[in-house]
């Protein structure tokens, strides 16, 4: 995680809309419950976050850089459209020539699609070891007069997938709508700053993109989204005779009151929650929820589920 915490009273957080929208919505209202997210200072990087996540996964499984095969996940938002800084990631570990790296752009969901890739790679005998790592730069890219900016923090995660009889991904499951493509985007676009139509550049003074949440984005959170994924993850353990209260559940993390919903829909024995300690870290998200809960698991599987930017619900079901 980085350093600096960014708390509620932060002056960044002053040119925040706090009016009804078109839809009577008042978003500074409906991203609640938080209190603190770690963001990059300005000696971070977001790939060095990676990298130490990485290596601390690696020395943890007792497993060599030499000995991984495939480098899977992303990093977001990147120094480049292409390539993704994940390549870096390969060459500041030291990974082998024959480490094939897979980034997965399906932005906030990216850690979810690449477990499910390595576990199938490392199942069909393709590979022995694949490290999924994923980190999240969003607090630099967001419009901060837009309450979903509220919920934003950075982080980086990593895991190890290879031979072993305990956290096996056994299943997963997907639902996409397409139709929604265009509801939440990173794009460069210009900003109303203080009354001002600015488009935000980094410090070298070179164009950034920004997330935008639109009318009808912040209309599928609160109907697809919200109840998308519950019955996607129902659906998932119903497929193996699981009941919720064997799990541990893992989600999406932005808004209060779809992890209320979740709770009551599912139904899980324990729910990672750590909105209020480090917010919405996007694809981070995944991988440092897991990590903060990994030593007190008592429940016989764990669910991860989110979504992506392309409107995507996934769900992996992992035997403890």
């Amino acid at each position: 995680m980085p350093r600096n915490v960014r708390r509620n009273n932060d002056p960044v957080f002053e040119c925040l809309d706090t009016s009804r929208d078109a839809q009577g919505i008042y978003q500074s209202l409906l991203f609640r419950d938080l209190d603190r997210r770690h963001c990059l200072g300005p000696d971070e990087s977001i790939t060095d976050l990676v990298t130490e996540s990485c290596q601390r996964t690696l020395d943890s499984a007792g497993v060599s850089a030499d000995d991984v095969d495939r480098l899977y996940g992303y990093i977001s938002v990147p120094e480049y459209n292409a390539p993704n800084e994940l390549y870096q990631v390969h060459h500041d570990l030291g990974l082998s020539r024959n480490a094939m790296v897979v980034p997965i752009n399906g932005e906030q969901a990216n850690f979810l699609s690449g477990l499910v890739h390595a576990a199938e790679a490392v199942r069909s005998g393709s590979a022995t070891y694949c490290l999924v790592a994923c980190g999240s730069n969003w607090s630099q890219h967001v419009d901060y007069s837009q309450g979903h900016s509220t919920s934003i923090g950075d982080g980086a995660g990593a895991t190890l997938i290879g031979p072993s009889d305990r956290f096996v991904v056994i299943d997963h499951a997907s639902t996409t709508n397409t139709s929604y493509y265009r509801y939440a985007t990173m794009a460069v676009r210009p900003l109303t700053v203080h009354s001002r139509r600015q488009v935000p550049v980094d410090k070298a003074g070179m164009p950034i993109a920004t997330l935008e949440l639109t009318p009808s984005g912040i209309e599928v959170v609160s109907s697809w989204i919200k109840n998308g994924i519950p019955e996607l993850v129902n659906e998932l353990l119903d497929r193996h005779g699981i009941n919720g209260d064997q799990i541990t559940l893992i989600t999406y993390q932005s808004v209060r009151i779809l992890l209320d919903h979740w709770a009551e829909r599912i139904g899980p024995k324990e729910y990672v929650d750590t909105l209020a300690e480090f917010g919405h870290m996007i694809a981070a998200t995944y991988p440092v929820n897991l990590a903060y809960a990994f030593d007190s698991i008592s429940t016989e599987y764990v669910v991860l589920a989110g979504v992506s930017l392309g409107m995507q619900l996934e769900a992996v079901l992992i035997r403890v």
